[in-house]
């Protein structure tokens, strides 16, 4: 039998989810944590008011879309996970993807201007043993959902006789990095599968580029971490971020090749 408890703080928190995951993405950890408590404590429940409180008190902390210039357009796929961070040491993934104007820096960073397009913080459903087996099932979330709407894209692109819109994906992980673009491995061998899956579709091109990203410029850390960086917050003030950029790879251009 459901307790009078339980039953509205399902309800309460099904509520705050809902509109998280429509226009408020600073509270999908929090209300995702909160879809992991089966017979919410004391605590819980104290927790899930404070993030119903702070929704309730931000009605105008939402979404903001501005236009994007098509033709120089790029989907950036910001990924994240944390290993082992939940109450039942399971591991939390996040991802955001982003329709974005980029401009390139001296300093090595680089400033998007655009729009957010979707978003994911989710509990892993697999047992991870390392902190680069959440980065990798994070990125394969992420890349799913990116090559969906890469696709789509593609189709509107290809009626308005414009190029291809590039799909980027950013980690701040140097493991994770350096396996897909240099020819890294890992021992386990349950995720050699979805890193040969991964290199495969950048060797196609269908991941245009993979983006080794400081962690503190990371926007899809919020979706994994109770106490995130500032820069998803940041974004979604300004609908502007700068990142730092640590290591990338030049593709041949086709006339070396």
């Amino acid at each position: 039998m459901i307790s009078e408890s339980t039953r509205n703080y399902t309800e309460q928190r099904a509520c705050g989810a809902y509109i998280a995951s429509t226009c408020q993405p600073e509270a999908s950890f929090d209300l995702s944590i909160a879809a992991q408590a089966q017979q919410p404590s004391n605590e819980d429940i104290t927790m899930l008011n404070k993030r119903l409180k702070w929704q309730m008190e931000s009605l105008n902390r939402g979404l903001r879309y501005i236009p994007v210039d098509l033709i120089n357009a790029k989907l950036l796929v910001f990924v994240d996970g944390s290993f082992a961070n939940n109450s039942n040491l399971s591991s939390q993934l996040g991802f955001i993807l982003m329709l974005v104007n980029e401009s390139t820096n001296a300093n090595s960073t680089f400033t998007i201007r655009g729009n957010v397009i979707y978003y994911s913080s989710t509990k892993c459903k697999r047992v991870t043993r390392s902190v680069l087996a959440s980065e990798i099932y994070g990125m394969v979330n992420g890349f799913n959902i990116g090559i969906a709407i890469a696709t789509t894209l593609r189709m509107i692109t290809e009626r308005l006789s414009l190029a291809a819109v590039p799909l980027v994906i950013c980690t701040d992980l140097y493991s994770l990095y350096k396996c897909l673009v240099k020819l890294g491995t890992t021992k386990e061998k349950r995720l050699m599968i979805d890193i040969m899956a991964l290199c495969q579709s950048y060797e196609r091109c269908e991941i245009t580029e993979i983006q080794w990203i400081n962690g503190k410029d990371n926007p899809a850390d919020a979706f994994t971490k109770a106490s995130p960086n500032r820069a998803l917050e940041c974004f979604i003030d300004s609908n502007k971020l700068t990142v730092q950029i640590e290591g990338w790879v030049q593709r041949p251009t086709a006339s070396s090749r």
